[in-house]
């Protein structure tokens, strides 16, 4: 009886410890999707990643084109004369295959620099936001089950950023 006392006691204590203190929390992936920059670097890769699939499509277009004409010529060339031609279509098709996956580990490698510049400019405004508002602690959204909306600061610290960062620099 006397440990159950002990540690209803210390709940109590921490619950109070807790009552004092301002907790909020904040969802970074929709700021990250919503804020001007976020919007700016999300359409900046879009289209990089756009225009570099036309250029694979043509690319992917010219080898199956290629491919048939030779399965349609199969029984007309000497068969070494066909493995031969085989053989290259397989280093194209193998050489686009690495020039796709260099391309998209590049893409994905940029995406990140600036997710990360973002964040970098982000940390600030966080800081000086939870400051202002004498916030304790700061949670990620995705690690709350519930909570009061008025505990939500995304909105406001996206205004803030959105007034702050208008453009990135894309060529950093």
């Amino acid at each position: 009886m006397k440990y159950f006392l002990i540690i209803i006691l210390t709940f109590l204590k921490f619950e109070i410890g807790l009552a004092n203190e301002k907790i909020a929390f904040i969802d970074l992936n929709f700021i990250m999707n919503n804020s001007v920059a976020g919007i700016e670097i999300n359409s900046f890769i879009n289209n990089l990643s756009k225009e570099k699939n036309k250029d694979f499509k043509l690319i992917e277009n010219e080898i199956k084109k290629d491919e048939n004409e030779l399965i349609s010529k199969k029984n007309i060339i000497e068969e070494n004369i066909y493995n031969k031609k085989v053989n290259e279509i397989r280093i194209r098709i193998n050489n686009y295959k690495l020039e796709r996956q260099k391309f998209n580990k590049n893409l994905n490698e940029k995406k990140i620099k600036y997710n990360n510049l973002l964040l970098e400019k982000l940390n600030p405004i966080i800081s000086n936001y939870v400051e202002k508002n004498s916030i304790t602690m700061v949670l990620p959204k995705k690690m709350i089950i519930i909570g009061k909306k008025d505990l939500d600061i995304t909105k406001q610290v996206l205004e803030i950023l959105d007034k702050s960062i208008q453009k990135i620099n894309f060529n950093e």
